[in-house]
């Protein structure tokens, strides 16, 4: 088959499954072009501001030569339609102007940009309530190329909803011109034919263009077997390589295998194009032991210390857009020596001034070793020998952050520049403290065999000793929010101590004393009470179903008696899910469902208490909301699967609905009495000393829960296999960790 045919059969692979044609899919006018409107540049805005435009279909662009005649009529109000319920109205652009919800420069950008993705036809919609948008640059007044935005509508009333968006702006304050567009035009963009199927895949081939980003897809993210809601932009670009817009060129990346999948279905790359990368056990084996001997050497926290002390900013990438930043100095080529000066100290922290009043000896000039990203360099430093510590190799020297350099310890200097390139290294692909190392090591030697780079232990001791003296809070405030949030969610993240390092200063979040709180009422029999399911083998059971149901339904199936007789409403369920087959088109989201319901987690996750009023009256009337599903996802996609194949809601998910509902209310209700306990006293400790630092000041300490069975002991067994819940916040974790820290988010992070 010809490299012409084999793509002909893939564009018809794509025809099949999206409807879209992508010989005839919309191109993007090239960079240096700009949108003219009769003669006018996009600019023009006084020319915009009359402008009202049908949005045409399918994304597709104005025909060659043609033109769009504005209307005389000022923009209308646009009106949301939420299935059957009553049209909720959207303020219009001249609302929203005379309101002052918009300035009259903000209406021009608006105005501006919608018709820029009208007249480029670079709007899509996804499923009911998601859409894909060309972002806009505010500085080119152009589309921006190789940009993409999903705007989310979240309904959750019939007269309330909700506009999220991915781009930063949004994240940040709440608010984003893509909001905006949404708002005045929401109308038109429901007026989109939809460029996804029903149900939405795992990645949706959004458009081509004729740029660097040949496909863009929006992907689905995959955690492990999982799936999560939210949507990344992916795009293959004409090098063949993949690029995420939130991991980049990660191997790592989770999003990118959806579209790896569909572009090899449908013929777009080869068979082999998947992206995947090895481990290397022994190079992780390596890092340990690095961090492990950096680790033992005393550098900070006790009487010895770097040099330089003076508070260093941060970089600006690693900033929030809200937060001031100051430009850090560039080291100079020029420098050469250094001289002492008010803000020299020595390791001990005596400082210059302090020095002087107890010694009359004059400095010493000594030779040091400056290292730069690229480059060493011999410089020589002005030194006082330190009359407290009396040690021949203790000298007051300065400081040196107003140059860009770290002192470390008067004998070795680095640049900033050479330490923060680590920094931003490390979180844009995790890379090891060794290979970061072995890069240097090898661009030195571009200069010479003579231009050697430190030793790896030294790096590590230094990098450490120069973030420790970053100012790396946020403030942990909120822009929206301020210090107190409406709502608040604690996350835990498995991070701990491993036991054998625990000393009598190291507090780890789970540290208890006299003063901690005693809780009584929270037990580990009470917590086999949490799940969907409270029974332990019944979960199993389920489980071994979904195990044995994977690709095709046997004749034999695991012991359900006991399921079947304890639990009719779920098993009603399980039998229609295994009467329809893998074929069906309800199979995967009536087994996502089954899966949600069989997890050991509290049953609130699967249903919060939102959700339960809705599921109940689901239960009794058939009325679906249709912001149920932003509540409880894995019911609200059945439903939808439903409504996509206008196949009529059996009764087994209403009485599913019902059962549901009764474990849910039994959960809140138990766990609603429990009220906040009073603030503790709180002992103050050095967080470098106790290992564990907290962003705001700390209000309580750690609960002693006496009735939770394996609380204090390290296990290497999961909490379901104990009879906990999960989510207890516990004092070991496996293999002999202690527990992990907690993370407070607002609704805006």
């Amino acid at each position: 088959m010809s490299s012409k045919q084999s793509g002909r059969t893939g564009s018809r692979l794509v025809d099949q499954s999206l409807g879209i044609d992508i010989e005839h899919m919309p191109i993007l006018p090239s960079r240096s072009s700009r949108l003219v409107l009769h003669g006018q540049p996009l600019s023009h805005q006084q020319s915009l501001r009359s402008i009202d435009t049908a949005l045409p279909l399918r994304g597709s662009a104005p025909q060659s030569g043609s033109t769009i005649q504005p209307p005389s009529p000022p923009f209308e109000s646009s009106t949301l339609f939420f299935d059957s319920q009553e049209p909720c109205k959207l303020p219009s652009l001249h609302e929203m102007a005379a309101s002052q919800v918009l300035s009259a420069e903000a209406l021009d950008v608006v105005v501006a940009y919608w018709y820029a993705l009208v007249s480029v036809g670079t709007a899509f919609w996804l499923d009911p309530y998601l859409w894909v948008l060309q972002d806009w640059d505010a500085t080119e007044e152009t589309l921006s190329v190789g940009s993409y935005r999903h705007v989310t509508l979240l309904p959750r009333s019939n007269y309330d909803y909700g506009i999220t968006c991915t781009c930063p702006k949004w994240k940040a304050v709440m608010s984003c011109l893509h909001q905006d567009v949404f708002q005045a035009h929401a109308s038109e963009l429901q007026a989109l034919s939809q460029v996804a199927p029903s149900p939405t895949g795992p990645a949706v081939l959004v458009h081509a263009t004729p740029f660097n980003d040949r496909y863009i897809f929006s992907c689905l993210s995959s955690v492990g077997r999982h799936e999560s809601g939210k949507r990344i932009i992916v795009s293959m670009q004409r090098d063949s390589r993949w690029h995420c817009e939130l991991c980049r060129y990660s191997d790592a990346c989770k999003h990118k295998s959806h579209a790896i999948n569909f572009a090899t279905e449908a013929g777009l790359v080869a068979s082999n194009a998947t992206g995947t990368s090895s481990s290397n056990d022994e190079l992780d084996d390596d890092e340990n032991s690095l961090l492990i001997r950096a680790a033992s050497r005393d550098d900070g926290l006790g009487e010895r210390r770097s040099i330089s002390y003076l508070p260093i900013p941060p970089p600006r990438w690693c900033l929030l857009p809200y937060e001031p930043s100051r430009h850090s100095p560039r080291m100079s080529c020029d420098l050469s020596h250094f001289l002492l000066d008010e803000t020299s100290r020595c390791s001990c922290g005596l400082t210059f001034p302090e020095a002087c009043t107890l010694t009359t000896q004059t400095y010493v000039t000594k030779e040091a070793v400056m290292f730069g990203l690229t480059a060493r360099t011999s410089v020589t430093i002005n030194l006082l020998a330190c009359p407290v510590c009396r040690h021949a190799r203790r000298h007051l020297g300065p400081d040196l952050s107003k140059y860009g350099v770290f002192n470390w310890n008067n004998a070795m200097l680095f640049s900033h520049e050479l330490l923060n390139s680590y920094t931003n290294a490390y979180t844009a692909s995790e890379t090891p403290l060794s290979a970061f190392c072995l890069t240097v090591r090898r661009a030195y030697l571009d200069y010479g065999d003579s231009n050697t780079f430190c030793s790896d232990d030294t790096f590590v001791r230094v990098w450490f000793a120069f973030t420790r003296i970053q100012e790396l809070d946020s403030g942990m405030m909120c822009p929206t929010c301020g210090l107190t949030p409406d709502i608040v969610i604690a996350d835990g993240i498995s991070l701990g101590t491993h036991v054998s390092k625990l000393t009598s200063s190291i507090r780890p979040p789970t540290y208890v004393n006299e003063s901690s709180e005693h809780i009584s009422s929270i037990s580990s029999y009470g917590a086999r009470c949490l799940p969907a399911i409270t029974v332990r083998d019944l979960r199993t059971t389920v489980n071994k179903v979904l195990v044995a149901t994977v690709s095709y339904i046997p004749e034999e199936l695991p012991d359900t008696s006991k399921l079947a007789s304890d639990l009719p409403a779920l098993w009603s369920f399980i039998e229609l899910y295994l009467c329809n087959g893998v074929v069906s088109a309800h199979y995967r989201s009536y087994r996502d469902l089954i899966q949600q319901i069989a997890a050991p987690d509290i049953v609130l996750q699967l249903v919060p208490f939102g959700a339960i009023s809705l599921l109940d009256e689901f239960h009794h009337t058939g009325r679906v909301a249709p912001w149920l599903q932003g509540l409880c996802p894995a019911f609200g996609a059945v439903l939808n699967s439903h409504s996509y194949t206008q196949t009529v809601i059996p009764s087994e998910l209403r009485d599913l609905a019902a059962w549901l509902v009764s474990q849910a209310t039994d959960v809140f209700t138990c766990l609603s009495k429990h009220d906040a306990s009073l603030v503790s006293n709180i002992e103050e400790g050095n967080w470098l000393a106790t290992g564990t630092c907290y962003g705001l000041p700390q209000v309580r300490n750690r609960r002693i829960y006496s009735k939770l069975k394996y609380d204090t002991q390290a296990m290497d067994r999961d909490a379901d296999q104990l009879g906990d819940c999960n989510k207890f916040y516990k004092t070991y974790l496996k293999n002999n960790l202690t527990g992990g820290i907690l993370v407070l988010w607002c609704t805006h992070c």
